[in-house]
């Protein structure tokens, strides 16, 4: 990633405050402690690690641990490095109070224990002269995450293409008699031997009635033991780069579909591309939930079990969250990345969901995987 992006993170943690002084008290200075966060301000990708922000510094805290790394992932923030046993909150707060000249400082109130907010609290005025305020808040980095930038985006985009790869793969390799469990082995095996650091969550293999296990894992169940078609409902992705991506392709093993199985896929495939071409800046999320679910409820489906899609970046569930649902609150931006997955479950006989990942953009929206979603046959 290009060093250029973390300053102008940074800064744009700054503006956000900025632009709020007039409504409420001015924060000079802001602790930045999820590490997911933590690793969006700074690219650092170790595990122990604090950001404090000021209006004119930007000081990156760690263990002795992470030396090394903290040298070459963080260049552009003063770090502060400490002994293995040191507690990093307390440090920030030793440094905001002997060095730093801040009076309001914020906190991420969704992330810091009361334990913790009264460590902090205690190390800023230890004689109880409130000298210091703390401020909770909540959302102010994930505000800016739910904007990918450029980098970001590339990231994004390399994971998705690896996803894509890999249900190609999948395509050629799945056969009747294999066990669910032996295609899930299959797909992380592909995923780690072409460069993915990890998968981005547990990978869901449903074949026949497992199919319609919304979030079943992977079992020994013998693909096509049915003895006759049977759906194999695939959601996986991979995490590349510090970046997620998360696909559902479902196909036919044992023979061709029947009409039944037809109309299901016929009827959550056109579900997904009005909700596509719902999408765009301006809209709310929440009405893209509504057109898909509304959709497959007139193809008979009834009601949808869970919302069409979330938030995709860092994490499998990013920001926006929740992106469609309806509950969701979210007016689209160009530069949000999604997933748009809706999907048909019915007990006892299998299930579909078709999934890609999107990009908002300015004339609405771009899939960033590009896989066939054609209804495949395999193992014939």
């Amino acid at each position: 990633m290009s060093d250029f992006a973390f300053p102008q993170r940074v800064a744009g943690l700054r503006a956000r405050f900025e632009l709020e002084a007039d409504k409420f008290r001015r924060i000079d200075a802001f602790v930045v402690s999820n590490i997911e966060n933590v690793r969006y301000l700074t690219g650092f990708s170790g595990s122990s690690g604090l950001v404090v922000v000021t209006k004119t510094d930007a000081r990156f805290f760690t263990d002795g641990r992470y030396a090394q790394q903290a040298e070459r992932e963080v260049p552009g923030f003063e770090q502060v490095i400490l002994p293995p046993s040191s507690v990093l909150l307390v440090a920030a707060g030793e440094w905001l109070r002997d060095t730093a000249p801040v009076f309001c400082i914020g906190f991420e109130a969704d992330h810091i224990p009361y334990s913790a907010f009264l460590t902090l609290d205690k190390t800023l005025d230890p004689d109880d002269r409130a000298q210091q305020a703390l401020f909770p808040r909540s959302g102010d980095v994930e505000a800016l995450r739910a904007i990918k930038d450029e980098s970001e985006i590339a990231k994004i985009r390399a994971a998705c293409k690896l996803a894509d790869a890999c249900f190609e793969h999948l395509c050629g390799f799945i056969k009747p008699g294999m066990t669910e469990a032996r295609v899930a082995w299959e797909l992380e095996s592909f995923f780690r031997l072409n460069g993915a650091q990890k998968l981005s969550f547990d990978p869901i293999v449903g074949s026949g009635p497992n199919a319609a296990l919304i979030h079943g894992r992977a079992s020994e169940r013998v693909i096509g033991s049915s003895g006759g078609p049977e759906f194999v409902l695939m959601d996986f992705g991979c995490v590349l780069d510090g970046y997620c991506s998360d696909i559902t392709r479902t196909v036919v093993v044992g023979g061709e579909p029947t009409e039944k199985m037809r109309h299901i896929y016929d009827s959550v495939l056109a579900a997904q591309l009005a909700a596509l071409a719902a999408i765009k800046p301006g809209v709310e999320g929440k009405s893209v939930d509504t057109l898909a679910r509304e959709q497959l409820k007139a193809a008979g489906y009834g009601e949808m079990p869970h919302g069409l899609g979330h938030g995709l970046g860092r994490v499998v569930h990013d920001l926006p969250l929740p992106t469609f649902s309806p509950k969701a609150t979210v007016t689209l931006s160009e530069g949000m990345v999604a997933t748009v997955e809706p999907g048909v479950y019915i007990e006892g006989f299998g299930g579909v969901r078709i999934e890609d990942d999107v990009l908002v953009t300015a004339a609405g929206c771009e899939r960033l995987t590009v896989s066939s979603k054609e209804l495949r046959v395999l193992g014939n």
